[in-house]
């Protein structure tokens, strides 16, 4: 049997039982900032299993996930994954235990096959009811039920005794036996032995308390069924091969890895399975490798399978096809990302080799005379500056047996983290918790506006409150509550207004939901706002007709990067204000000047044309069949609200837009970038803003041309004078105008500041130039009064305002000068502060380094430093330094003199 015949014939099999077939959840949770990736198959019923959206009481699927908490042992043992699939069947509220654990048995028996015999129970040794079940209903012989503790048989583990609080629960679990030949061979072994004999294959978990928190258990009013078996599992327990490695979704992978490979070990090739599977899988749904959280999962499974490989270039990217086929059937959306999957592989793998390039030479060194230990310094080195991942470090150290300092490296990484925290002026974003409003009231709502309403619950700090005083921040709901205010969601932020009551005013910063509850973040601007005190509720207007222009402009701009770029183009994410656009989008390259141009020309033809936007609700077949774009990973109901743009664009979506283009006035893209591998991201602004961008730019273009040294912009007054008065305000910006700032006022003010900077740069030369015959006089004097330091002539000085540049002239000059001295130089300007030091061959082999003298006395200047034994220098932020780093390095002397 097939894994594919398993997963199918398991949802199958619940349907028959009255359960819901659901599809799998993304990887990515949505609208659970708790989660880093999709761990379990419970995970996108958490509403239902709290009583909320209960559409079926009954839900069965096939759910995929990833894991990274054992991510050391991937490869190595049987049955650990990053990624795999979670078969799982769930009722809120409607069946427990007993049709659990019998519909159980027979799927493991009946369907399966599997002999009754093979297979062993678990249950909590106080839940009598499902020792019962399984005793009396379904016949297991008590030799083959064990009773374990609240570690191994509750959920969450030990909760009864350690927490945390909230619903929980005793779970009983299925064992396959693969037979006394296999593990430990002890007469009494059973389940709770970790040998390897017994292989745990389904979960089912009875949500029937919650754990309050003095400890105790209360009975819930609503029992829940979670279960979950996994389907790699219970594909090696059917097709009877002793890992989930040798199973059919695994073994055509590990082949292909052996013909692009040379001589790898299994756990090497089975690493190399897992992560690339899980890396397309991750990919296909929007989350590409980066440097940030869930990105950075990614980048760390490419890389930790690329240098598996041994290779010497790219070869992941080849096996995206064979994952993408492999599973085409059951998630077409990989095999029609295929392409882009594999470009971003290929891309990831490049810049990891290009990274190993720098870093791997300096770990060598790090390494040499046989050391069996990386020092926390060495290894921040390594990370901070050649960009070296940390688990690659480790990985690395542990082929060739050498102890890595962590504590050390983590103190030092913090210290950084803290620094870049000062260095930032972000303040703390909102983050909203619904959990927060789940006994809040749910009010009626009413159309008008303004509207007398009365604060029918607050909450301050995180928590149920009174009252907020002025320049505090809450969040609460009123009643009735507003129909009028778009509450956030799909990209689009909500309404925001003013909030008015006897004893004060208050902003509306952002409209929210919950659960049929409109919750209104606000900042008290003056007095105070109690709870129960009547209020009147008004809506900015100007911002919602604002933001509403962003949003259609955001449907317009998909569209004109479709016909530009080409139908690869899908829809990675997006944020709408009443300030901005942003759209994030699948596509491999950086979008070309030529490109951007021909973007804003259709959006902006779209918006002269005057088309009328039509919003109307359909059913979502009908939807699908003429051809509406849908955001993918968005979970839709059998109604949908469809928005139409002419024939220009057709999109599933629920936030608010104009009637018509013209309403939109103008469009100009404002920023491109990367935001991850084959993702890219625009910006955009629309209306009054455009007007508004278009001069500040000409604004700041002109003042860094005026403050550009030695500036003459008499040559080019002209095209200056009609950059002035745009920025002026003096004269109007349409579409022509946004044309000709892209194509001609934008790229020759550019020109000219370039030419300026060019220019102002040679006089600069020629000015060092000068000077550097004036420091001659000062070098010259230090090399005829040498410091003798035990036997070494020391050539040493400070030079004053000088770049690198000159400070490495002058070194070069003074090893010319005193060929057997050690020349050691320090400059300043523009606030950083500089060293060069050369230290002549002979002295260097009798243990003099100029790499090691610099490296030492570098961090009094605030720095680091870096080169060779013979040559090295160092840059840094602190001038004051440069004294005492200069006696620092006289003591190197006199200690390896």
């Amino acid at each position: 049997m097939t894994t594919s015949e398993i997963r199918q014939k398991y949802l199958d099999f619940f349907k028959e039982k009255g359960h819901t077939v659901v599809a799998s959840d993304l990887l990515v949770p949505k609208d659970d900032p708790t989660l880093l990736f999709t761990g379990a198959g419970m995970n996108q019923f958490k509403e239902q299993f709290m009583g909320k959206n209960v559409t079926y009481v009954r839900a069965t699927t096939s759910q995929k996930c990833l894991r990274t908490g054992d991510l050391e042992n991937v490869g190595k043992t049987p049955r650990h994954h990053t990624f795999f699939e979670m078969l799982g069947n769930f009722s809120f509220g409607d069946y427990f235990k007993k049709e659990a654990i019998i519909w159980a048995w027979e799927f493991m028996t009946e369907v399966m096959g599997i002999p009754a015999e093979k297979l062993w129970i678990s249950v909590y040794t106080d839940d009598d009811e499902a020792y019962g079940i399984w005793l009396n209903e379904v016949g297991i012989p008590t030799g083959r039920i064990v009773k374990l503790g609240e570690h191994d048989n509750f959920w969450p583990a030990d909760a009864p005794t350690k927490g945390p609080n909230g619903p929980c629960g005793p779970c009983s679990e299925i064992f396959y036996d693969w037979g006394e030949d296999v593990g430990c061979g002890e007469k009494g072994c059973d389940p709770s032995c970790d040998c390897g004999r017994f292989v745990e294959v389904w979960n089912l978990v009875f949500t029937q308390f919650e754990r309050k928190p003095d400890g105790s258990l209360v009975p819930l009013p609503n029992k829940n069924i979670d279960t979950g078996m996994g389907l790699e599992r219970i594909a090696s327990v059917i097709q009877d091969v002793r890992t989930n490695f040798d199973t059919d979704i695994f073994v055509p992978l590990i082949d292909s890895i052996k013909k692009v490979t040379h001589g790898l070990e299994q756990p090497a090739l089975n690493l190399i399975a897992d992560h690339i599977r899980a890396a397309t899988f991750c990919i296909a749904d929007g989350v590409s490798p980066s440097n940030e959280k869930r990105g950075y999962v990614v980048r760390k499974l490419i890389r930790r399978a690329w240098l598996k490989g041994k290779t010497e270039g790219p070869f992941l990217f080849n096996l995206v096809p064979l994952v993408t086929g492999l599973f085409r059937e059951v998630y077409p959306e990989l095999e029609e990302k295929r392409e882009h999957i594999a470009a971003i592989v290929e891309e990831e793998e490049k810049r990891f080799n290009n990274t190993l390039l720098s870093s791997m030479p300096v770990f060598e060194n790090m390494l040499e005379g046989g050391a069996k230990e990386l020092k926390g310094e060495q290894v921040f080195k390594l990370v901070d500056t050649y960009g070296m991942p940390f688990e690659i470090i480790e990985d690395l150290c542990e082929e060739k047996d050498v102890k890595v300092q962590r504590e050390e490296f983590e103190v030092l990484m913090e210290q950084r983290k803290e620094q870049s925290r000062k260095g930032s002026d972000l303040e703390s974003e909102f983050i909203f918790q619904p959990d927060l409003f789940d006994d809040a009231p749910k009010p009626e709502f009413s159309d008008d506006l303004p509207l007398d309403a009365t604060v029918a619950f607050l909450v301050k700090d995180g928590s149920d409150g009174d009252t907020l005083n002025e320049g505090d921040s809450g969040e609460l709901i009123t009643s009735p509550q507003s129909s009028v205010f778009y509450a956030e969601s799909g990209g689009q932020v909500g309404d925001k207004g003013i909030l008015t009551g006897e004893n004060g005013s208050m902003k509306i910063l952002n409209t929210l939901q919950s659960d049929g509850r409109k919750i209104y973040h606000v900042r008290v601007e003056k007095g105070s706002v109690k709870a129960g005190e009547e209020v009147k509720l008004d809506l900015d207007a100007d911002k919602k007709a604002r933001t509403a222009m962003n949003h259609t402009a955001t449907h317009l701009l998909q569209a004109a990067l479709m016909v530009v770029l080409g139908g690869h183009i899908k829809q990675s994410g997006s944020l709408v204000d009443h300030r901005r656009l942003r759209f994030d989008f699948t596509h491999m390259k950086k979008l070309s000047d030529r490109e951007a141009l021909k973007v804003e020309e259709k959006v902006n033809g779209w918006i002269f044309e005057r088309i009328d936007v039509c919003k109307e609700e359909k059913s979502i077949k009908q939807a699908k069949e003429e051809g509406a774009l849908s955001f993918f990973g968005e979970k839709y109901g059998d109604t949908v609200r469809v928005v139409t743009v002419g024939e220009k664009s057709k999109e599933l979506c629920g936030g608010t837009h104009v009637d018509n283009t013209g309403d939109i006035g103008l469009f100009k893209i404002t920023a491109e970038s990367s935001v991850a591998s084959g993702i890219r991201r625009v910006e955009a602004v629309t209306g009054e803003e455009v007007q508004g961008w278009i001069r500040d730019s000409l604004k700041t273009m002109l003042e860094n041309i005026r403050a550009t040294e030695g500036s003459d912009t008499v040559s080019h007054e002209e095209i200056i004078s009609t950059a002035q008065d745009i920025a002026d305000g003096r004269v109007d910006v349409d579409s022509s105008l946004i044309k000709e700032f892209d194509t001609k006022l934008r790229p020759e003010l550019l020109g000219i500041k370039e030419k300026l900077e060019k220019t102002a740069k040679k006089m600069k030369k020629q000015k060092q130039a000068g000077a550097f015959d004036e420091l001659k006089i000062k070098m010259d004097d230090a090399a005829e009064n040498p410091e003798s330091i035990n036997g070494v002539d020391l050539v040493s000085c400070l030079l004053g305002d000088v770049d690198m540049q000159v400070l490495r002239r002058a070194a070069t000059y003074l090893e010319k000068r005193s060929a057997s001295s050690v020349v050691l130089l320090g400059g300043s300007g523009d606030g950083r502060a500089y060293l060069v030091c050369a230290v002549p061959k002979d002295l260097s082999q009798k243990g003099i380094s100029a790499k090691e003298m610099v490296g030492s006395i570098a961090g009094n200047i605030g720095g680091s430093g870096g080169g060779k034994e013979t040559f090295a220098q160092a840059g840094g932020s602190s001038p004051e330094g440069l004294e005492k780093a200069i006696q620092e390095a006289k003591k190197y002397i006199e200690q390896r003199g």
